[in-house]
């Protein structure tokens, strides 16, 4: 009886019904200009964001340094891409409404295809498609790929339900009208993979983080939880796979790309070739989601079941955290030993002041100058000052000797993850108790990387 009440919609409150008249009275004014006026309103409404929410600005930033470390672009590089990100936002989200509003007839002469004979040429041969795609562009013009396969052929997304039910509903509405075929994230693996048996196209947003049900694998060089699902598909209903990117080459036009992804490709080599379809356009990407996000409590953990120490051999791109060691403990160097074996992907800056005992010989570490006379209130300087001296940000700080200023400091720059040891209450995130001897700082450094499934014995 629960479990039907549970699987039961819930009916729409009046918060549900306000957000749903506001959506509907914004797309009325939208479909009285064309779409190359939404776009350059959308282009608007995108720099004001920009201009107005320094957090977003923050986190575009983060990412957008990730993505591109091995390029390592200036300061101001990174601002410019950010601004034109935010733009391209804008553009992408609004334009997408106003394109749901149109015919498959009036969105063909904003739309250009690339690519498309290694979509085509399967579907044609009764194969089915898996097509790897990311949060970019104007997604409304997906829909067009549908009517390119032919008035037999089925496709549609795995997508997640929208929290509003009249938008949920006015939504799945139209993807079937233009003949797609939806499925419900929750719904589980049947309906994908009978829709590919039967020689049809099922997309699969692949960019997001996967969490504990992921496999570990560098994402744009990082080492990241992505999901297996596109290649699980087409391993197990013998489809073919392909990336597509969506960008815009005009005021109110967008290309459509597409690539094959070799046959029986595993998931490291679909996510490199969806980074490949990313770079056509990195700020048309939708970078507002915290796709590196670390956990606040064991920052070098993935929850998966796989230990990160053999997958992140293959990273390129560092986690990177700021680490201080207590005086008068020299053991506590076992905690940077360990954690060079458990995730051999990071880079860790160790605050110098000058007097620290002998670190391992290891180019992942690196020494940071710092002047411990300084005065506190200036710690926000010493970070920053770290976080720029290499193209990829610092993700956390590790504070073994409990410097409450460089804590606040980190707080207020944003970092999520804030560890000490023989501390307690704000600002950490996470405290430890100091160790007593180096199994001890050993142990610390397990906590931090390992859980219960996939703790050395």
């Amino acid at each position: 009886m629960s479990e039907a009440a549970d699987d039961t919609p819930k009916p729409p409150n009046l918060r549900h019904r306000v957000q749903y008249a506001a959506f509907r009275a914004a797309e009325g004014l939208l479909s009285l200009v064309s779409l190359e006026t939404t776009v350059r309103v959308g282009q608007g409404l995108g720099l004001i964001a920009w201009a107005l929410f320094p957090k977003w600005r923050k986190l575009v930033a983060r990412n957008l340094r990730i993505a591109t470390a091995a390029e390592a672009p200036d300061e101001a590089e990174i601002r410019r891409r950010v601004r034109e990100t935010f733009r391209r936002a804008g553009n992408n989200m609004l334009s997408s409404q106003r394109a749901a509003l149109m015919t498959p007839e009036q969105l063909e002469n904003h739309i250009e295809f690339e690519g498309l004979e290694h979509l085509l040429g399967p579907v044609h041969a009764g194969r089915g498609v898996v097509l790897v795609w990311s949060h970019m562009g104007n997604w409304e013009v997906l829909a067009q790929l549908v009517k390119t396969l032919g008035p037999n052929a089925k496709g549609g997304p795995i997508f997640r339900r929208l929290e509003n039910p009249l938008l949920d509903e006015l939504t799945v509405k139209r993807r079937t009208q233009q003949g797609a075929v939806l499925f419900d994230k929750h719904d589980g693996f049947n309906g994908p993979a009978a829709l590919l048996r039967e020689g049809g196209v099922v997309t699969v947003m692949t960019d997001q983080r996967a969490g504990g049900h992921g496999e570990l694998c560098p994402f744009f060089g990082r080492l990241s939880s992505c999901t297996p699902l596109p290649a699980l598909l087409a391993r197990r209903t013998g489809a073919a796979m392909v990336t597509l990117s969506v960008f815009c080459v005009g005021t109110g036009r967008w290309r459509l790309k597409l690539r094959p992804v070799p046959e029986k490709a595993r998931t490291a080599e679909v996510v490199a070739h969806l980074e490949t379809a990313m770079r056509d356009r990195l700020t048309d990407v939708f970078w507002f989601h915290d796709r590196w996000r670390i956990d606040k409590a064991r920052p070098l953990c993935f929850f998966a079941k796989q230990a990160p120490a053999e997958p992140a051999l293959a990273a390129t791109v560092p986690t990177r955290f700021a680490v201080t060691l207590p005086d008068g403990k020299p053991e506590a160097v076992e905690t940077l030993v360990t954690l060079l074996e458990l995730r051999p992907d990071v880079r860790i800056d160790v605050l110098d002041p000058g007097n620290l005992p002998a670190l391992p010989d290891d180019s992942r570490i690196v020494r940071f100058p710092w002047d411990r006379e300084v005065p506190g209130h200036l710690g926000d300087g010493l970070l920053e000052q770290c976080d720029a001296s290499h193209p990829v940000p610092l993700d956390f700080v590790l504070l073994l000797g409990g410097e409450l200023s460089i804590a606040e400091a980190a707080k207020r720059m944003g970092l999520r993850a804030i560890l000490g040891a023989g501390v307690t209450g704000k600002p950490w995130t996470k405290t430890f108790p100091t160790p007593s001897d180096a199994e001890g700082w050993r142990r610390m450094a397990e906590d931090m990387v390992l859980t219960t499934k996939n703790r050395k014995a």
